[in-house]
Parts: C-alpha cells; sequence; structure tokens
C-alpha cells in the first residue's frame, strides 16, 4: 500500500451531536503565556496532550481509548480559552469523563510523565500519536505538550 491519495471530494453531511459528559481544561492565558509556548505552537501542544491524555486515562477510568473521545483547541469558542476536552463516547455519558476529573492530578501527571519519557523524537503512538486521530494526528507538538502539561500541574499546585 503506498497511502498516495487518489482523489478528494467534499461531502454534505448531516452535522452529528453526542450529548454525554466530559472532562474539559482550560488554560487561561496567565497559564499559556507562563508556559512559554508560542502562539504558533498552542495547538500542536494540546493536540499532542489530548491524545496521551486520553491514552492514560484507561489506567484511571478502567475504560478503554476506543471508549472516550477529545478535542482541543487554542481558542474554545464555549470557554474563550485555550481548551483541551475529553468525553465519554456513550450517549448520556458512561463516568469515564467524572473519573478522570476525580483524579486530574494524577492523571495529568502520568499523561507528562509518559511523554516525556518516551525516547521518540517528535511524538509516536506510544505517546502522543492516536489510531483514531480525525485530522491525521497534526499538529502535534511533544515537547510543547510537556510545557503545556507543567503549566497545568504548576497551576493545579499553586491552587492547593
Amino acid at each position: 500500500w503506498t497511502g498516495q491519495v487518489l482523489a478528494e471530494f467534499p461531502l454534505d453531511l448531516p452535522a452529528r451531536q453526542l450529548r454525554t459528559a466530559a472532562v474539559w481544561i482550560t488554560l487561561d492565558a496567565r497559564t499559556v503565556n507562563r508556559s512559554e509556548v508560542g502562539e504558533a505552537d498552542l495547538s500542536g501542544a494540546l493536540h499532542a496532550a489530548e491524545h496521551a491524555a486520553i491514552g492514560l486515562l484507561p489506567l484511571f477510568a478502567t475504560c478503554d481509548r476506543w471508549d472516550i473521545g477529545g478535542l482541543s483547541t487554542a481558542l474554545h469558542p464555549d470557554t474563550a480559552a485555550a481548551t483541551i476536552v475529553v468525553y465519554d463516547g456513550h450517549p448520556g455519558g458512561a463516568g469515564f469523563a467524572e473519573r478522570g476529573y476525580d483524579a486530574v492530578r494524577e492523571w495529568l501527571t502520568a499523561t507528562r510523565t509518559t511523554i516525556a519519557s518516551c525516547v521518540c523524537e517528535a511524538g509516536c503512538p506510544s505517546c502522543v500519536q492516536s489510531p483514531k486521530c480525525g485530522t491525521g494526528n497534526a499538529p502535534l507538538d511533544k515537547l510543547a505538550a510537556v510545557t503545556i502539561l507543567d503549566a497545568v500541574l504548576d497551576a493545579f499546585a499553586a491552587t492547593g
């Protein structure tokens, strides 16, 4: 298989809605600024952190990565901030996001540790790549993800 794209066609599909439960992490401007992750790298940092968090949530929520989904954006319309969302992939929720919320510090610490300890150079399936990414695992910034997670964990520590 060569991976060659033969053609691309726009599709006019109806929007899909999933009413479920989610945990989201918002990064206010101060946290983003303290991280020193530049604007050009922020989306890749959030996306990589999101993927790794989804991969690690099963350690805390007794689920499979295919039971949950996520999204990340440098400016979410509902939070007006950089945001990472991890949601239950089941209508009405299944409790996975809630368990992630309950263990958020441990979960994100494990996420940060996993990314930082991976020996790959720029990200791989063991740390920040996802087999179900809708954007083909782009953009991803492994090093900036560690930096962003450090800033989030520092903010948690400062708030008690």
